[in-house]
């Protein structure tokens, strides 16, 4: 999940935007950020609820 977290990070530093259409795999990219918020609230200087947002879906 780290490879396409990092992926999508690159492509908004460019102004892209990568859209996830697999419900599985949105789960699981989604679990995987909540469940290493504060580390990547840490190395990319993200305030953490800003991470952990609730979802409107």
């Amino acid at each position: 999940m780290y490879i396409y977290w990092r992926i999508q990070q690159d492509l908004s530093c460019l102004g892209e935007m990568i859209v996830f259409h697999e419900p599985c795999f949105i789960r699981s990219l989604r679990e995987w950020t909540r469940k290493n918020a504060t580390g990547i609230a840490l190395a990319e200087d993200f305030a953490l609820a800003e991470l952990v947002r609730p979802s409107m879906n």
